[in-house]
């Protein structure tokens, strides 16, 4: 189901109103509950995201990888430069990730699907607005190895 609602609302968000219309765009959240026990879902991987600032759809790839045992990482918006991933905390299926950008800390809170590969929440920008914001983790044979085993 939520892969459905990122499609939709991409599709939707891929259309361009004229200057003259209003575009509103909504998105919902419903990332599921974290399983109990058993070890932490690897954020590590592509994730496609979409944002809304001021009811303007923006796309991008965040990657994100291990820097020692913490998480690192980028975020790639297609209509401006990247930016660093300056923190990645994962609790239970709670997800905060600290942006950096030249007028401050630009955070974003949410949660993450049973499964690992969807995450869902709110950008807080650093005047204090907020957006919603949705990322789906791309695919991969790729496996490396978990948090925990790094902290070994």
């Amino acid at each position: 189901m939520n892969r459905i609602i990122v499609i939709v609302a991409l599709a939707f968000a891929a259309v361009q109103p004229a200057p003259s219309e209003a575009a509103t765009v909504g998105l919902e959240c419903d990332a599921g509950t974290a399983q109990a026990g058993g070890e932490a879902p690897n954020l590590h991987g592509h994730w496609d995201f979409l944002m809304i600032p001021r009811g303007t759809p923006s796309f991008g790839l965040m990657s994100i990888g291990f820097v020692g045992a913490e998480y690192g990482g980028s975020l790639a918006p297609v209509r401006t430069a990247p930016v660093v991933l300056r923190k990645i905390s994962l609790t239970g299926n709670d997800v905060r990730i600290v942006v950096a950008s030249r007028e401050g800390d630009v955070l974003f809170d949410g949660k993450l699907s049973a499964k690992g590969d969807f995450m869902c929440g709110t950008v807080t920008y650093h005047g204090g607005e907020t957006f919603p914001m949705v990322a789906q983790k791309r695919p991969s044979t790729y496996q490396s190895p978990s948090q925990a085993s790094r902290t070994r």
